[in-house]
């Protein structure tokens, strides 16, 4: 099985690097850049470091920036699109580095052989073999620029299909043409919290409880998710009960799709363990004669919801979220507790950020939109000083010929610069703040109807008035007593 891709390469001098192998640290262009990566030697140097796989198709690997410039010169097309980056990568395990890189030979030799110079180099740093293609865009022989459209895209994808057939190898068939955003993607591969990993845990719970759709919806409610299977839509969702945006299920993988479910779902049925779990994990009624009289923490809770107090000011806001997200214990319990909605579990990516804004609601005594405000005004004043200042300096330094003073103005511009770099540091934080606000009023809300839901002191009776929507319009601080 082999994933092809193919973009643009575009030589601008903004993006140019310097590489820590080049002894002289020269700036490369866009197109010496990707030639300098497909070739490094620790990305193409086999397990025992004997060989490196790197080939060029009309033209030398080892002069290959040279002569793709030279053919650009030769015909006047030196801007624009300057080369093409693609890569065919393969299932893991299933080839070697040899058949790897002959089976990337043999596709770029049919895809731009005839008249494109192209650069094969086959790595091995991923633990994944993989060939990356460098193709010059301008044609050697008619200087026609080469067009990456969907059609240039189809063949490097079919002609790959055809090559590992031929080889016995597996071949995709049915390609997913929308991919998993790039930070999801690495999110869920480091194992955190995202929306679609809380979706696959909430769900593999559900199911293993479950024997039937509605024990499973059931099970999901209390989960915090909300099972759509309508009649009328062609895919079933899942979605956070105080969330707008439902997921299709099949985006959470094969083992969820709504046939796989139902399979389990039959097995767990005669399952009399399934059964008990399910009751258990529901808490169903059940009548206890010698039921223990109430304490005084079970009326000190139940009145607690009917009179709590609302979070005004960014400072007690802040600090039910730190709360809640477990940055900052229980005051009167001084324990930390993991959040229970989906919503603010998710959120627990975003410590960084929400701790960057506590401390600065704190330390800076912001409390109320216009506090943040004039911060903004304060901040922005003390940036365009500082700038200006800056500007004299670099100024001075043109000019000034004395060593000593010269080192002393280069001094100052440094300690100016790491200064505007704090003050736009906190004018971000800032920002953040008044664009997190509503969002985090609506993660309280969503944490408060979670644990009103599980709290023990309640009855149902009392859940249901707790987080009738005319209470949630206020948001409660229900963990901060």
């Amino acid at each position: 099985m082999a994933v092809t891709k193919i973009w643009a390469i575009h030589d601008r001098v903004a993006r140019v690097v310097d590489y820590c192998q080049n002894p002289d640290k020269t700036k490369l262009s866009d197109l010496e850049q990707v030639l300098v990566y497909a070739t490094d030697k620790t990305k193409t140097a086999d397990e025992n470091e004997t060989s490196y796989a790197v080939t060029g198709i009309n033209c030398k690997a080892e002069t290959a920036a040279k002569e793709m410039a030279a053919v650009q010169k030769r015909f006047g097309k030196t801007g624009g699109n300057v080369a093409y980056h693609a890569y065919q990568s393969f299932k893991t395990g299933e080839v070697s580095a040899e058949d790897c890189h002959r089976i990337g030979v043999e596709t770029a030799k049919q895809v731009w052989g005839d008249n494109y110079q192209v650069l094969v180099a086959t790595h091995f740093n991923t633990g994944t073999y993989h060939n990356h293609f460098v193709i010059n865009s301008v044609g050697m022989w008619d200087g026609r620029k080469l067009e990456a459209k969907y059609k240039t895209y189809y063949d490097l994808r079919n002609t790959s299909d055809r090559i590992c057939e031929k080889y016995k190898l597996t071949v995709l068939q049915d390609p997913q043409r929308h991919k998993t955003p790039r930070s999801i993607y690495f999110a869920e591969k480091n194992g955190e919290p995202t929306r679609y990993n809380l979706m696959r845990e909430a769900l593999d719970k559900a199911i293993s409880l479950s024997g039937c759709h509605n024990d499973l919806c059931a099970v999901l409610r209390k989960l915090g998710y909300e099972l759509s299977v309508d009649v009328n839509r062609k895919y079933p969702t899942i979605r956070p009960i105080h969330s707008k945006k439902p997921t299709r299920l099949y985006r959470l993988g094969p083992a969820y799709e709504p046939e796989a479910i139902r399979e389990q779902l039959l097995q767990n049925q005669w399952d009399p363990e399934v059964q008990r779990q399910y009751y258990e994990f529901m808490g169903a009624y059940t009548r206890n004669i010698y039921r223990e009289p109430p304490t005084e923490e079970y009326y000190r809770r139940r009145e607690f919801y009917k009179t709590a107090p609302t979070v005004v000011g960014y400072v007690s806001l802040f600090r039910c979220m730190a709360i809640v997200l477990g940055i900052e214990p229980f005051p009167k319990t001084q324990q930390f507790q993991k959040p229970l909605s989906p919503e603010c579990r998710e959120a627990c990516r975003k410590l960084d950020r929400y701790t960057a804004e506590l401390t600065l609601v704190a330390n800076e005594h912001l409390d109320t939109a216009q506090d943040i405000q004039k911060y903004l005004e304060k901040v922005n004043g003390e940036i365009d000083r500082i700038s200006a200042a800056r500007n004299k300096i670099r100024n001075k330094q043109k000019y000034c010929t004395e060593p000593a003073k010269k080192e002393q103005l280069k001094h100052d511009c440094t300690a100016c610069t790491e200064a505007l770099t704090a003050l736009r540091k906190k004018r971000t934080i800032a920002n953040n703040i008044l664009e997190d606000n509503p969002k985090i009023r609506e993660l309280l809300k969503s944490e408060y109807a979670a644990r009103t839901q599980t709290d023990p002191y309640l009855s149902e009776k009392e859940k249901r008035a707790a987080t009738d929507p005319h209470t949630l319009t206020k948001t409660h601080n229900t963990w901060e007593r």
